[in-house]
């Protein structure tokens, strides 16, 4: 008998779960704005947040060519030198975009921790019971919070070095960049998402985390591109954060009884 960890469930219809996933998020949204005070205050975190973040994305959008003519002294006196370093200059910015997007998503996720449980934990009351785990002591939560934002930025550096060097491939290599972007942001910002609600059934590692997705992916890219992107909009993003805690709630749930 196969490992439940390491198999993912064969799909059918993976557009069915794509859109189910996207379903996840509309019906956490109606969880959510049924409780307009818990709805309300977990507004705070990312309003708290988004102001570093976009801080930081204004200061990487400034530096951007800077950076791009760091990054190619070797087009110096190239006729399309200008066209060149105008094209890495924004890919470095949606590349700085995905980490912060990913970071932003993490230290608000850690800033609101007792608000999103507490969103989660409601939501998981109402869809029914669970076998819970033993809780973790606050020392060893703080600490997988920090583990979790140095994995965070571990992973999504190299990756989005890849990204850049595939958007400079003429003519597809931005289209590619700009998919591959969305896909690896949804499927990281879904990691992060079901933070809360895996912790409580016991899985709380990255790793395990990783494997528990890795069971239905489209419906966890139907979750979580969609919230990628949204969060990426600094607006919108400040309502997603109760939506989204209360969405991956019950996509934890869908994908623990696979």
């Amino acid at each position: 008998m196969g490992n439940p960890w390491l198999s993912a469930r064969a799909r059918a219809n993976p557009l069915s779960d794509l859109l189910s996933g996207l379903g996840l998020l509309i019906t956490g949204a109606g969880l959510v704005l049924r409780r307009a005070r818990l709805f309300g205050l977990g507004l705070i975190p990312p309003l708290i947040t988004s102001v570093l973040f976009v801080a930081l994305f204004a200061t990487a959008s400034f530096l951007s060519q800077r950076i791009a003519v760091w990054l190619t002294p070797f087009a110096d006196g190239w006729p399309g030198v200008e066209a060149l370093r105008a094209l890495v200059s924004l890919l470095v910015i949606a590349i700085s975009g995905l980490l912060l997007v990913l970071l932003f998503t993490a230290t608000t996720l850690a800033l609101g921790a007792p608000l999103y449980d507490r969103i989660s934990e409601e939501v998981d009351a109402h869809a029914g019971n669970y076998n819970a785990a033993p809780s973790e002591s606050w020392l060893h939560a703080l600490w997988s919070t920090l583990t979790l934002l140095l994995k965070v930025v571990a992973i999504t550096l190299p990756v989005g070095l890849l990204f850049l060097l595939v958007g400079l491939i003429p003519v597809i290599g931005g289209v590619l960049a700009a998919i591959g972007s969305a896909l690896f942001g949804g499927w990281m910002v879904t990691l992060e998402m079901i933070g809360s609600p895996a912790g409580r059934r016991g899985i709380r590692t990255l790793a395990q985390r990783q494997r528990l997705l890795c069971r239905d992916p489209w419906l966890v890219l139907g979750f979580g591109v969609p919230t990628f992107l949204l969060l990426s909009i600094p607006a919108l993003s400040l309502l997603l954060f109760p939506i989204a805690t209360a969405a991956g709630t019950l996509l934890t749930r869908r994908l623990v009884a696979r």
